[in-house]
């Protein structure tokens, strides 16, 4: 069989986005099924950390994306095109965080106005929907970052990354915004900027998750090559995968072994994450690259007709966005609460397959261009055009300063 560019698309990674999703769901409808009262011990820690690897996966990927999609159109002068797609998709992930908050606000027992209002303004936090504002905000920072990364390379970004998870004992203890006597409001931006202070947010906080993006642009120029110089191959995109895949599976069971007792438990009730603990980025890494590494393995030699039915199951990547918001909005709202572990997991399949159907569905009607493709891609239009009339009143006065 003939080898296919690098420069097509590599289906793995779509089919680790899709499971990463899944996984995120997952792990948001056993928290609203109260699946912990009636399964607990080693086997829910291990579900429950598994689960808990979708979002350092989702954000890896996302670095990922930058490296081998978005920065070859950035290194062709294509600049100002990615940089307006990039903030386009910010704005549409900020729109759709504050609806998730009016959800809130309509629910009963939900929000005050004036604290949905705080909220939509990143000043709150949310159950579930957080990691909307985060990309809202690391959407808006990535042309920043894609412009960093072709003035000094990789290296100085990687080093910049890991000095953050060095310096963790030092964040931490630094003094908040509350040892200042200022507002709870003040202490919530800290910690989702910085990863300082106490401010009970889902996290990662923006600098430890830019760490975590710029992992994933260093695992994108790995296993992909360089996609810039559009010379890579399937086989050695594979050969790639395999020595990531070898590497990072070593890696999972000698810091099993290493680690403290009751480091499973801790990777999958948030409590690592919350505190931006180096060990969850570090376990987070490594699980990413191994479930990426193998999804790109498994799919990497597929043929153009071998891969089409895969691509009809990796719905959930393409309706990522819908399926986190849309599907969290549905979790928002779901009033029962069971009493016994049978009605637990009859909720958690129903409540799973609502959010897999729907996802489906706004998928099927996206690819075949139905009415509701129509309003959506008018909406996107109108915020990319809205972007782009920015980006241009920018520009000249840029140039004139």
């Amino acid at each position: 069989m003939t080898e296919t560019a690098a420069n097509s698309r590599i289906i793995g990674i779509d089919l680790t986005r899709s499971i990463a999703i899944f996984f995120a769901m997952l792990s948001h409808v056993w928290v609203v099924t109260a699946m912990d009262q009636f399964w607990s011990g080693p086997s829910a820690d291990f579900l429950r950390a598994l689960m808990a690897l979708a979002t350092p996966t989702f954000i890896l990927l996302f670095g990922t994306m930058l490296e081998i999609i978005y920065r070859p159109k950035f290194l062709q002068g294509e600049q100002g095109a990615v940089t307006a797609r990039l903030v386009s998709r910010a704005v549409q992930c900020w729109l759709l965080y504050c609806l998730s908050v009016v959800v809130l606000y309509l629910v009963p027992d939900g929000y005050s106005l004036k604290f949905s209002i705080a909220t939509m303004m990143l000043l709150g936090v949310t159950p579930f929907t957080d990691i909307l504002k985060f990309y809202a905000v690391v959407l808006f920072l990535a042309p920043i970052l894609l412009l960093l990364r072709t003035k000094t390379g990789l290296l100085p970004l990687l080093l910049a990354a890991v000095a953050v998870h060095l310096v963790h004992p030092a964040l931490r203890e630094m003094p908040s915004p509350i040892d200042f006597q200022m507002s709870m409001n003040a202490e919530r931006v800290a910690t989702f900027l910085f990863g300082i202070g106490d401010g009970k947010l889902g996290g990662p906080s923006v600098l430890h998750g830019l760490s975590l993006i710029i992992g994933g642009m260093a695992f994108g120029r790995l296993i992909a090559g360089d996609r810039a110089a559009c010379s890579e191959t399937t086989s050695g995109i594979a050969k790639r995968a395999s020595f990531l895949l070898a590497a990072s599976a070593l890696a999972v069971p000698i810091g099993a072994f290493l680690s403290r007792e009751g480091l499973l438990a801790e990777l999958g009730d948030m409590s690592l994450r919350m505190d931006s603990d180096p060990l969850y980025f570090a376990a987070g890494f490594c699980g990413a690259v191994s479930l990426t590494s193998l999804a790109v393995l498994a799919t990497q030699g597929l043929s153009d007709k071998g891969q089409k039915p895969l691509e009809k199951l990796v719905f959930f990547g393409r309706s990522s966005l819908f399926t986190f918001a849309f599907g969290n909005m549905i979790l928002y709202a779901w009033r029962d609460t069971p009493d016994t572990r049978g009605s637990a997991a009859l909720q958690a399949v129903f409540i799973s397959m609502v959010i897999i159907g729907l996802s489906y569905l706004f998928d099927r009607e996206m690819r075949h261009r139905g009415r509701l493709s129509t309003v959506v891609r008018s909406l996107q239009a109108k915020i990319t055009s809205f972007v782009k009339m920015l980006i241009a009143l920018r520009i000249p006065s840029a140039e004139q300063s």
